[in-house]
């Protein structure tokens, strides 16, 4: 009987320690793919008070906003003039064809006491459809120049869509721009 117990308890730590070795073992030491993954797995997987509507079947998994070096950004949405950062989405539910997607987006920022009309020039045009798997996480890259950070909060509006289905997600989110 104790010996069954002692392997029991052995069976039990050693299934212990594979777990933690597995958790261990996913760190890439690329800080982009593995706040992603952090992100992804976390129950919090919208952040940064994103919000957006989904149409045409996409869903949108997670939703954050990291700098170019890959640390996620504070909920306080904080930026520094000049510091380049980008919206990440995780999105599902594609329409591919031929196993490709060919995407589209726009993105527009403005001091967030004067919402404007979406416009402006695809940021994806001319390019290439995108392979199933790589069409499911999204960035846009934004940043303010020191020299033009007049606003006290400013706000994104964006737009993702799959240019050979009705799929699309509009969203916005604030930020601020501190020296």
């Amino acid at each position: 009987m104790k010996t069954k117990n002692i392997f029991s308890k052995a069976a039990l730590f050693l299934g212990i320690c594979s777990l933690a070795a597995c958790n261990f073992s996913t760190k890439t030491n690329n800080d982009k793919v593995d706040n992603m993954e952090t992100v992804s797995n976390s129950e919090q997987k919208i952040r940064n008070g994103i919000q957006w509507e989904e149409t045409g079947g996409v869903k949108v998994e997670s939703a954050f906003l990291m700098l170019e070096s890959g640390e996620i950004i504070s909920d306080e949405n904080t930026v520094k003039p000049d510091e380049r950062f980008k919206l990440v989405l995780k999105i599902s539910g594609w329409k591919a064809e031929n196993g490709k997607v060919q995407i589209g987006a726009i993105e527009q920022v403005h001091d967030a006491n004067r919402p404007v009309p979406l416009e402006g020039a695809d940021l994806f045009g001319g390019n290439d459809a995108l392979p199933e798997e790589t069409a499911k996480v999204i960035s846009l890259k934004m940043g303010i120049p020191a020299a033009s950070a007049i606003y006290e909060v400013y706000q994104t509006d964006f737009k993702v869509w799959n240019k050979n289905a009705d799929q699309y997600i509009t969203g916005s989110y604030r930020f601020k721009v501190k020296n």
